[in-house]
């Protein structure tokens, strides 16, 4: 499993960024407040998640601990996957997510809607599911 990369920056595009560690060039996916961090031809580090599937191996990245610790949790509601769970955290800082998701009423419901992707049903599973897992984010 790929944990991090440290490197250097050699591109970024609208949903994904390319670092180069050791002369071997990684792409990521990663919402706008990750990519917003990145500067082309820098070095930096950017904590990552390995997703394998069926069609592939994909990497998603991340700029902090917290952000990559709600993707994992999102991804435990049923009928979540890992580019829902991305949409969410560019749309919502990880602790005003969580904050949403543990009040569980019917506004919050509402302004989760915002993400493209989870419509009503979505909202109220991922506030019913995941009210307990929140804790400590």
């Amino acid at each position: 499993m790929i944990d991090s990369l440290h490197g250097e920056v050699l591109s970024i595009g609208l949903d994904h960024a390319v670092i180069e560690c050791a002369g071997v060039g990684y792409r990521f996916l990663a919402g706008p407040p990750t990519l917003a961090r990145l500067t082309r031809g820098e070095t930096t580090r950017v904590l990552t998640s390995m997703v394998v599937k069926d069609d592939g191996v994909t990497l998603y990245g991340f700029a902090d601990d917290g952000a990559r610790t709600m993707f994992h949790r999102l991804q435990t509601v049923s009928g979540l996957g890992p580019k829902l769970a991305l949409a969410c955290l560019s749309v919502f800082e990880p602790a005003e997510l969580a904050g949403l998701i543990s009040a569980g009423d019917a506004a919050a419901i509402k302004r989760i809607q915002t993400i493209p992707g989870v419509g009503k049903k979505m909202a109220e599973r991922m506030a019913l599911e995941l009210k307990d897992k929140i804790d400590g984010l």
